[in-house]
């Protein structure tokens, strides 16, 4: 792992709203359908796959800003085109662990929704394409998904210290499923809600 710079002074990263990449970059993490697997609801699709090998589904690319008494971060994804069973490819979605932490995203291309609950079961989703901004107000979970024929690509502005808690997603993901019916994007009550 790079060890993250303090930055004394303004400082410029390069970046490419095509690819969604940094230079430099110092995080990068491939997420496959096998860190996923669980969050998929067609489990005999999830295998299938994992079968004939574990294509990747996004990467996250992350460029921490710290000083000494800040901690901001720019991130982008890259969630590539692709289903699982009927099922877009999507982010694993996240909870942050410090509950007053917002978050901004803002896509740059491609197309898809961006999916944000409560604890408390407030479901709101977002129609995205490129030049949509959304703020995520804190204590909403957040995931994207992508619903379009190539990559959707995101940037994402967040606090460091507002940590990242996957596991309740993980567990029940979001109220809805978005899946494709009929060629167009459909969401469906999410069956592990109603197990």
């Amino acid at each position: 792992m790079k060890l993250i710079p303090i930055y004394s002074k303004p400082v410029s990263v390069e970046f490419d709203p095509t690819t969604g990449e940094f230079n430099p970059c110092l995080e990068l993490q491939h997420r496959r359908v096998s860190d996923l697997a669980a969050m998929f609801s067609d489990q005999p699709a999830v295998q299938a796959i994992l079968a004939g090998g574990d294509r990747l589904v996004y990467d996250v690319r992350n460029h921490p800003f710290i000083t000494h008494n800040t901690d901001m971060v720019l991130g982008t994804t890259v969630i590539y085109p692709g289903k699982v069973g009927t099922e877009y490819h999507m982010t694993k979605g996240h909870f942050h662990q410090r509950d007053d932490q917002p978050e901004l995203y803002h896509c740059l291309q491609g197309e898809g929704f961006l999916q944000m609950e409560t604890r408390a079961g407030d479901y709101q989703v977002a129609a995205w394409h490129a030049g949509v901004i959304t703020h995520i107000p804190p204590a909403y979970a957040h995931r994207v998904v992508n619903t379009g024929a190539g990559p959707l690509v995101f940037v994402a502005c967040f606090h460091m210290a507002a940590g990242h808690d996957y596991a309740p997603v993980a567990a029940r993901g979001f109220k809805f499923v978005i899946v494709e019916r009929d060629g167009q994007p459909t969401a469906l009550p999410n069956p592990r809600r109603s197990a």
